[in-house]
């Protein structure tokens, strides 16, 4: 169904995915939506987008729909056609973050300062990221010296004291450790931290002189000269941060390689002269014969992530013209030069030397990860599998003389470890006596039953601990699902290392020094480590609920009801006689005789 601009109101209200198409009928856009209508409406509605949405919303022509079943099948639906038809305005933009951030936290009352390469969404504040580890950790040094704030791991709270370090005797931190009353002193600090690194000089020698004037009037001459030296200390920095670029202007840098088989931009960001921050892109699929869509979909990705000033914008010649397109769409008025001389000139010679460096990195990393999966390909040929084995699932069983009988199920991508997809299995199917091949049957099912309802993507190989009769039980359950044609499946025994095979009336054996075989054994034992590190919590959390057993007067109620409140015997053992009679069954005499029971 085609839908314009004009008749969007007669769009359904129902899940599915919708496809932008130009005047040429060509697909500039793909999209999900739970309600259609609502969703495709939005973009014509006088919102305030970003600018690549308000680019786009120029070309679009006409839309068409398909709708689906359900919002899952339309994310499914939609993750397929994005990546076979790979629209202009769908940016999948492969970002450099091996550059440092410096990090404030803000999850403590005394905040401190991190060097790390994760950005992650844990409302800290972030600066950076910085052209290399060297420099960022050169400036945590400068930091602590200018702001003497805590430079330890310790959880320092407001109402008790911690142990406090050396830092405190010499001077070089302000002591929040046992100094509570330094609160106020410290937030400050923490403000001026901010007002340095978000380039704000000289708003922060302004509110540094203030305070100086302050403290001198009020007789506090010893902060006065604290805060002079602070001073005179900060204005050297900025002054030394000047010599070497010697401009209060503001420029981005944009710099493109070509590195073995990868287009690499590297963006540059001086503010007030000095190099706050750079950010690095990468293209690494090989068969793009000219980098302008590259260009193109990277400077759309940055204008809609990072705060766009109207800045000079230096740039190599490549790059000119397609930023130069983009802006005039967006209405950006962003001067875009290609300096040929002076200061400019060195900056964009100094950014595209940092350019091939980060490229060669990026270059020699991807070198590094096709040589991780190049004995999956021996493998695949090898053991004759009918597909590529990026993603293999490892099962193993654990129990203690037939007791606690449990599961797991590791997950390897491309050769590494996927620990958020690993799986743990309490089994349900054996009781009375441990039953390895029967329990596998159960751990495959269940693990494959997750991927189908979860629509994660199945398993290319199986991998089972054990010999034969744990890979027929295995296969058994590949049957039930009707997915025995679409996932190959292994065992690997540990006695003498073999590889069972379905169809193969002998086991394979190979050399000890085979990097596939290396590979399996690595997946094998971590299935096991994950197996009885499970079974392991599993009996000491038994052992846990047997000990309060013991005490007379707590029966099963009262131990459901203590559960259901504390998530371990230790939050029992340490909680109040108060905290404890708020729980149903549990009076005054109780409450003490299990603190005396836990304490002993």
């Amino acid at each position: 169904m085609i839908y314009y601009p004009s008749n969007l109101k007669e769009l359904p209200p129902t899940p599915g995915i919708y496809k932008m198409k130009n005047k040429t009928d060509t697909i500039i856009y793909i999209g999900k939506a739970k309600n259609l209508k609502n969703r495709i409406k939005s973009y014509f509605q006088n919102k305030k987008h970003d600018y690549k949405t308000q680019i786009m919303i120029r070309y679009i022509n006409h839309i068409e729909i398909i709708e689906t079943q359900n919002e899952k099948e339309a994310f499914i639906l939609e993750n397929q056609l994005i990546k076979s038809i790979k629209p202009k305005y769908n940016i999948l933009l492969k970002d450099d973050k091996t550059f440092p951030y410096i990090k404030i936290t803000t999850n403590d009352p005394f905040p401190r300062i991190i060097i790390t390469r994760n950005k992650q969404n844990d409302k800290a504040t972030y600066y950076g990221p910085y052209p290399s580890m060297g420099s960022s950790r050169a400036l945590k040094k400068t930091l602590y010296s200018l702001f003497p704030i805590r430079d330890c791991k310790l959880d320092i709270t407001l109402e008790k004291n911690q142990p406090k370090c050396m830092l405190l005797d010499i001077g070089k931190c302000i002591g929040p450790c046992i100094y509570k009353h330094v609160k106020k002193d410290y937030d400050n600090l923490i403000e001026q931290l901010h007002l340095l690194l978000k380039g704000k000089n000289k708003k922060l020698i302004s509110l540094l002189k203030q305070q100086m004037k302050v403290y001198s009037e009020n007789l506090k001459f010893e902060k006065a000269a604290i805060t002079r030296d602070r001073l005179i200390q900060l204005e050297h920095l900025i002054e030394a941060q000047r010599v070497a670029i010697n401009s209060d202007e503001n420029f981005q840098i944009w710099s493109l390689i070509k590195k073995e088989s990868i287009y690499y931009i590297l963006v540059q960001e001086m503010i007030e002269g000095k190099l706050l921050s750079q950010h690095g892109f990468y293209d690494d699929s090989g068969s793009t014969k000219s980098p302008n869509n590259f260009i193109e979909q990277t400077y759309l990705s940055y204008i809609s992530n990072y705060s766009i000033k109207n800045d000079t914008l230096l740039c190599t010649k490549e790059l000119y013209q397609p930023i130069r397109s983009i802006c005039l769409d967006a209405g950006l008025k962003t001067t875009i030069e290609t300096p040929q001389r002076g200061l400019k000139k060195e900056l964009l010679t100094s950014c595209i030397e940092q350019t091939s460096i980060s490229a060669s990195r990026i270059s020699q990393t991807l070198l590094k990860q096709n040589q991780i999966q190049n004995p999956l390909i021996h493998l695949q040929k090898q053991l004759k599998l009918t597909q590529y084995p990026k993603k293999i699932i490892g099962c193993d069983i654990s129990h203690l003389q037939s007791t606690n009988i449990v599961a797991s199920a590791v997950c390897f991508i491309n050769g590494t470890s996927a620990k958020h997809l690993y799986r743990k299995f309490n089994i349900k199917s054996v009781t009375s006596k441990s039953n390895d091949p029967l329990s596998m049957k159960e751990v495959v099912y269940r693990r494959l039953l997750l991927c189908i309802k979860n629509s994660e993507d199945l398993p290319n190989l199986l991998l089972i601990d054990g010999g034969i009769a744990q890979l027929n039980f295995a296969y058994q359950a590949l049957q039930k699902l009707n997915l025995e044609s679409k996932i190959d499946i292994i065992s690997l025994a540990k006695k003498h290392e073999e590889i069972y095979k379905l169809g193969l009336s002998t086991p394979l054996r190979f050399p000890k020094n085979t990097p596939f075989l290396h590979l399996c054994q690595q997946i094998r034992d971590e299935s096991h480590r994950f197996a009885v590190s499970f079974q392991r919590q599993k009996r000491h959390k038994i052992g846990q609920r047997s000990l309060l057993e013991t005490i007379n007067g707590i029966g099963k109620q009262k131990l459901k009801a203590l559960y259901s409140h504390f998530d371990s015997l230790d939050q029992i053992k340490f909680a109040s006689i108060e905290t404890l009679t708020t729980i149903k069954g549990i009076n005054i005499k109780l409450a003490k005789e299990i603190k005396k029971k836990l304490s002993l």
